[in-house]
């Protein structure tokens, strides 16, 4: 059976995590479906919480549970679609959803995170010599205490 024009624009044009949770097997249900909406959506712009996610999610449907949220960010994770940051002063962890090699800043005062293009060192290359393992991505981190925040520091 063929598929209709339909399904088939809609596969064309899905996003890396609805074909990320395809590619492993997954049902797509339509809680998975908006959650991906979502993380599409916030791709680039900023790096969420389970909870932001989950909110953006139930903007698409309504009925999406968190633990679904989590179950699908496990996926996601797992098939290197997006990286955990790590928690924040809150303990609310922060999720990467641009995978390609990059720096992540972060204000240790108001855990604003600016992306930067990676800049390439030369350590991937002894990092991938040292340890033997065939090297497919990077996640840099640097703290510190963003601009805005600076002048709140020195006035203390």
């Amino acid at each position: 059976m063929t598929p209709a024009r339909d399904e088939i624009v809609d596969v064309q044009q899905e996003d890396t995590f609805t074909a990320g949770l395809r590619a492993a097997g997954l049902k797509l249900t339509s809680q998975r479906t908006a959650i991906c909406k979502a993380l599409a959506g916030m791709a680039g712009e900023i790096h969420p919480t389970v909870q932001e996610i989950f909110e953006a999610a139930r903007r698409y449907h309504p009925g999406v549970s968190l633990a679904t949220v989590y179950n699908t960010l496990a996926v996601l994770k797992e098939r290197g679609l997006l990286y955990e940051l790590g928690p924040d002063a809150t303990g609310a962890v922060h999720y990467e959803l641009d995978v390609d090699t990059h720096i992540n800043v972060v204000c240790i005062r108001c855990k604003n995170v600016i992306d930067l293009p990676h800049v390439s060192t030369g350590m991937e290359e002894t990092v991938a010599r040292q340890t033997g393992f065939q090297l497919i991505g990077a996640q840099m981190l640097y703290y510190g205490i963003c601009p805005a925040c600076a002048p709140k520091e020195t006035a203390q």
